[in-house]
């Protein structure tokens, strides 16, 4: 099993929307795909298919200090496409903080967490992660075997991934880009890519997705785009990144005939 770990350095680059669209495009190419909310805001399960945020999950196995602390198993489930899912669950700011501490005192907490999850050596677990540097993002990042790094085209995005690129790479080898909500009439956002270029140094871009205003009419209906709008250029992006990663993945087991 490979794990996948989507982060990004600024708020609001689209990373739980990735991280959640990604997931449903590989399980729908027939891979076993687990996704795991490690990130407090518990947003990820809206996307998967839940009508209200999760009350618990893995945020309440992280601050519990008891033997009891793979309890997060009794409370994942399925959605329609097959994502195994993990919420995080709702804390309190005292039960965030005992996690902060658990984190900094267990570093390979996911990691071990992770290694818990049965699946092939073809599946793979997506983690959503809040913003990048925190001590989730941090540990998924360790755990990870490949980084995917959600960047807006705009300066301020540009300058924190460049300032924190050197400990991404250091947390993993393995990081690549993916520009989130390109509008290419825009000339700053092309001079924010040739900027971004040049300061990555040739680390690879995954994918570029274009800004779509139906992506959150989707939402707001529990649909897809690229159900509810196949033929726009985002929902062809999304399958971009979904069949970047399906290569990098490896290969499905072919199927046995009855």
């Amino acid at each position: 099993m490979k794990t996948i770990a989507v982060v990004s350095t600024t708020g609001g680059a689209g990373r739980t929307t990735v991280a959640a669209t990604l997931a449903v495009l590989l399980a729908r190419r027939g891979r076993d795909v687990v996704a795991i909310d490690f990130d407090w805001q518990n947003m990820l399960g809206a996307w998967l298919g839940l009508d209200a945020l999760a009350p618990r999950g893995i945020g309440e196995a992280l601050c519990c200090t008891s033997d009891a602390s793979s309890a997060w198993h009794e409370h994942t489930w399925r959605n329609d496409d097959g994502v195994l899912f993990v919420p995080h669950g709702q804390l309190t700011l005292d039960e965030a903080a005992a996690c902060d501490a658990r984190l900094a005192a267990h570093p390979q907490w996911l990691r071990h967490a992770i290694a818990q999850i049965a699946l092939p050596a073809s599946g793979v677990a997506v983690i959503d992660t809040p913003r990048y540097p925190s001590r989730q993002a941090q540990q998924a990042a360790c755990a990870a075997d490949l980084v995917l790094c959600v960047c807006p085209p705009d300066p301020a995005a540009c300058a924190t991934f460049v300032a924190h690129l050197p400990a991404l790479l250091d947390a993993c080898r393995d990081v690549r880009i993916v520009v989130n909500r390109l509008n290419p009439a825009r000339e700053m956002q092309r001079d924010v890519l040739a900027m971004l270029r040049a300061a990555a140094g040739g680390l690879p871009v995954a994918q570029r997705i274009h800004m779509e205003a139906a992506l959150p009419e989707a939402f707001a209906r529990g649909a897809w785009l690229m159900d509810e709008a196949p033929h726009t250029q985002a929902s062809h992006d999304l399958h971009g990144l979904a069949h970047h990663v399906d290569a990098w993945l490896p290969a499905l087991e072919p199927s046995i005939a009855a």
